[in-house]
């Protein structure tokens, strides 16, 4: 027969050190994911803003100007599983090229030089991508080196 007594320092340490270990991986990812990397077929290289939660998703690039954004920087908006997603450009202050993206980081859609609307009012009229059955999309200034040559079919990855 076993005594539980006998049993709970033992307990006790497992769970303190399952407990440290969860602590570990929760603060890794979210220094990690301040500091996401993509790498597209040829092999260049884009940083990322994630957007994650239904506030960020809103707000997205709006506001953003030219200047506070490079070449080599996107904003990758993160979505819980595969759905129709449909982006529009209010108050955005630089074209930009939208890649709708499966849940293995392939290429299901595209939109290059997608026109700028800074503002929040029509008209003009505030551009609306087409629907795409997607998890992530990525948005990158137009004429970026990292999508300028993507295309449809094509899977990203992360930096390893």
């Amino acid at each position: 027969m076993v005594i539980i007594s006998h049993l709970m320092p033992k307990l006790i340490k497992n769970s303190v050190l399952s407990l440290s270990l969860f602590t570990l991986i929760v603060l890794n990812t979210f220094a990690i994911a301040s500091e996401q990397v993509m790498i597209n077929p040829y092999k260049q290289k884009i940083s990322l803003r994630l957007s994650i939660t239904r506030d960020q998703h809103t707000k997205g690039l709006s506001g953003v100007k030219s200047k506070d954004m490079g070449l080599n920087e996107g904003m990758l908006f993160v979505n819980d599983s595969m759905g129709p997603r449909k982006f529009w450009m209010p108050d955005t202050y630089f074209n930009l090229d939208i890649v709708f993206l499966n849940s293995a980081l392939q290429i299901v859609g595209i939109e290059k030089n997608v026109s700028a609307h800074p503002g929040l009012n029509e008209p003009p009229p505030i551009y609306r991508t087409g629907t795409y059955e997607a998890q992530y999309i990525l948005e990158t200034k137009s004429g970026s080196p990292f999508s300028g040559r993507l295309k449809v079919g094509d899977r990203l990855e992360w930096k390893k």
